[in-house]
């Protein structure tokens, strides 16, 4: 019986989280009405399908890449029940502070036999990676009149081999982070570690593609707008990540808004900056539904296993 009650107070945290990110999405659309007026946006359903396929397929990678991450310190855990797990822990990002997604994983990872130390130390490393790789695909494809082109390939080019080769110095930073030592009497495995980061760079490519789709579904999108498109939604993203707010909400679609202005006017650059993190939410709740089926479906493999 408390059993049942323990799963039911679950999926009603869920929910309530779910409730709470669609206001805090309405609230953000309320304080952007007065941009949001005589705005006369195109739906071109194909080029929607294949956004929220890319969507969909960038955010599988994610939770692949921090699986691949647990694996470079030691730790492996089934395909199924890490994509569910990180997936259930996500969804509570949106709550005030984002302490509780954190908190969550750790939670969930633990009874997964994931000492906590080691769920903080990849959960870290892959923060680091997707901030990573969002400065770089935003340094990459910013709008030109901020930087030059050859500007931006040499920084891209070197916030790539960077990237690439951080996992050669995590060993010493890690150590320095105020986690137990325990931590660290697994060595990392730097080939997975490249590899987890890799995921992530994909995830990241996948839904610059992803945005693109729904650019050219929602606005009068020419291909010149491509490189501007990927370059203010990443340069949201990089704001969003290092803003206070929870999951960024404001801050990059905000950020986006103003980058987009001058191409496509306010109405329409704040109409599709809050749209874009609607149809995102969408394919997540989504996404999260598929995972939670999938990591069920795979109750009766061991929870730990060898990949």
């Amino acid at each position: 019986m408390r059993g049942k009650w323990r799963k039911f107070a679950k999926q009603l945290f869920q929910w309530a989280i779910i409730a709470a990110t669609v206001v805090a999405l309405v609230r953000v659309g309320r304080e952007q009405s007065a941009n949001l007026r005589n705005i006369d946006p195109t739906f071109n359903l194909f080029w929607l399908f294949t956004a929220s396929v890319a969507i969909s397929v960038a955010n599988l990678f994610l939770p692949l890449g921090w699986r691949r991450i647990l694996k470079s310190l030691g730790q492996t855990l089934a395909t199924g029940r890490a994509v569910r797990l990180w997936c259930v822990a996500q969804s509570a990002r949106y709550v005030p502070s984002g302490i509780l997604a954190i908190v969550s994983r750790l939670q969930l990872a633990a009874k997964e036999g994931i000492p906590k130390s080691i769920t903080a130390t990849s959960t870290a490393i892959e923060t680091f990676g997707l901030l990573g790789w969002a400065i770089l695909t935003f340094t990459i494809f910013m709008p030109s009149e901020f930087v030059p082109g050859s500007t931006r390939l040499a920084l891209g080019s070197g916030g790539a081999i960077a990237l690439m080769t951080a996992p050669l110095f995590f060993p010493y930073f890690l150590k320095r982070l105020p986690l137990k030592s325990q931590t660290f009497d697994v060595q990392l495995n730097r080939q997975d570690a490249v590899a987890g980061l890799s995921l992530l760079g994909i995830s990241v490519a996948i839904r610059a593609a992803g945005t693109v789709c729904l650019a050219a579904g929602f606005l009068d999108l020419q291909l010149d707008d491509v490189t501007l498109i990927i370059g203010a939604t990443y340069g949201g993203v990089v704001a969003g990540m290092i803003g206070i707010t929870p999951a960024g909400l404001g801050v990059r679609e905000g950020v986006m808004a103003a980058l987009l202005a001058s191409r496509f006017g306010l109405s329409d650059a704040a109409a599709f900056a809050i749209f874009l993190r609607a149809w995102e939410f969408a394919i997540e709740i989504a996404f999260l539904a598929f995972s939670s089926w999938w990591g069920r479906a795979k109750n009766h493999e061991s929870s730990i296993s060898n990949p």
